[in-house]
This record gives C-alpha cells, structure tokens and sequence, in this order.
C-alpha cells in the first residue's frame, strides 16, 4: 500500500504544480492558451506573456472566471526589456517565478533562395533569438532561488525537414535546440531544468493557417503514424508534467508530441 501510495503521489500532476507561478509566452492562443488553463486548473499562479492583448487578458479573464490566479503582460519576446519586464511583473505579483513555458514562435515559408532578409531574420528573431532572451532572464531569476524548471516550445521541425519551404523556420528551431540543451547542461547545477517539445501538427491557428498557404503542409498529416493531426490540449499534458518535480531527472530532453512522426 506504500508502494502504491508513493505512485500515486508521483504521477498526482496537479499537486505537484499547485501554487507554483508559470510564466507562458504566447499564452494568448494556441498551445499557449490551452496551456495556460490547464496550468490554472492545476492550481498554478499564471503570467499571460503576449502581444495581442485583447487575446491575452480574454485568457486571464477566463482563468479568473474559474477561480484561478493569473496575469497578463503585454510582451513582445524580440524585446529585451519587455522580456525582462515580464519576468519582474510575474515575481512582484507572485513573489516568485517557478516554471516558464517559451511558447512564442513566429512562422516563416520560403525556399532557401527566395527568402528574403526580413523573413528570414523575422524567424531566427522571435524563435532563437527570442527564446534567448526569455531563458536569459528566467534563469537569473530561477539560479536565485536555487530551483525552477523551464519548458521550450521547439518543432519536429528542429531535427527533420518536413517538407520544401521551411528552411527559415528549421534553421531558426534547430537553435532552439541547441539552446535548451545548453542551458540545460549549463543551469543543471543551479536546481534549475531546461526542457523542450518538439510537437508535430497540431490544430492551431497556426498550424491550419499553414496549411491554407502551403499545399506541402496540407500533407502533414498523412506523414504521421497516428493518422492524425494532435490537439493543443495533448501538448500541455506534456508541458505540465515537464514543468512538475515528477520529472525531477529529466532535463536537457526535448520531447515528441507528434503522433510517432520522428520515429516513423
């Protein structure tokens, strides 16, 4: 009965989170949203980290409908100052900053060649660059406090090219890669987890805009094993158990949630 009762308390997700303050870029839609109110719904402290904010304070407003704690900051991850005024609202309003998810991502299409600059700088700025900032500012905080645990939303994208016209986006993600693991590997000594998710298709705006504009997109879901295209609400069950202390040994990973897409 011990036994049972020590596994019980392992995979309790919820009460491992309980209280905790998660800080979420693009918490305004998506993955970012159905993130963020499963995180409330777990009893966590949540800080809306996005640009439109009349999406982003709707999410607050919801989670407080439901009783939760939450925030929202107008943020622009490309900023530094915003960034780090992000992660100042969420400790002064909260007292502390335990998790961050870097969800924000910027899409981009095009062949190598015919990119140009600006699309292509717009993807390395918000999905490298942008994610650096974020970890930069999070880590100062969580190596404070000697603990957190921090989750980047990277792609498939960052280990296979899917199809023609993504290089912008691959090159951007795999230095997400890159990254996470870095830090991980720099932090892990500080109590602080660096993790990431590479999800596949995912129904999103994003993801079903992508496919309107790409007709090599509109395969995306034939290439997985599982036959379909995941929900947003499959990537934060990941998310959450990533951000908990039930993945206390787990770092430096980036995780799959693609329906058997890198292994096929």
């Amino acid at each position: 009965m011990k036994a049972r009762a020590r596994l019980r308390d392992l995979v309790d997700i919820p009460a491992r989170l309980a209280d905790r303050v998660v800080l979420i870029t693009g918490g305004n839609a998506g993955i970012g949203r159905s993130t963020a109110l499963a995180a409330a719904e777990c009893g966590m402290k949540v800080v809306i980290a996005a640009r439109r904010a009349e999406q982003g304070q709707a999410v607050v407003d919801e989670i407080r409908e439901r009783g939760g704690e939450a925030t929202y900051v107008s943020t622009d991850v490309t900023s530094a100052e915003q960034v780090e005024r992000a992660v100042d609202i969420a400790v002064r309003a909260y007292g502390r900053l335990d998790c961050a998810f870097n969800n924000a991502g910027a899409s981009a299409t095009g062949r190598v060649a015919d990119l140009t600059e600006d699309v292509f700088d717009g993807a390395m700025a918000v999905n490298a660059r942008g994610l650096w900032l974020c970890m930069k500012h999070e880590l100062h905080t969580m190596t404070e406090a000697g603990t957190g645990s921090i989750v980047n939303n990277i792609s498939v994208h960052g280990y296979r090219t899917v199809f023609p016209g993504v290089g912008a986006y691959a090159a951007s993600k795999n230095a997400a890669v890159a990254l996470t693991r870095s830090a991980a590997l720099e932090y892990a000594e500080f109590g602080v987890r660096v993790n990431g998710i590479a999800p596949g298709p995912i129904a999103t705006d994003m993801y079903l805009n992508s496919v309107t504009a790409d007709e090599g997109a509109a395969n995306w879901s034939r290439l997985v094993p599982a036959g379909r295209v995941g929900e947003p609400s499959e990537v934060g069950a990941v998310v959450l158990f990533l951000l908990s202390d039930a993945a206390s040994y787990v770092n430096g990973q980036v995780v799959g949630i693609d329906g058997g897409f890198l292994a096929s």
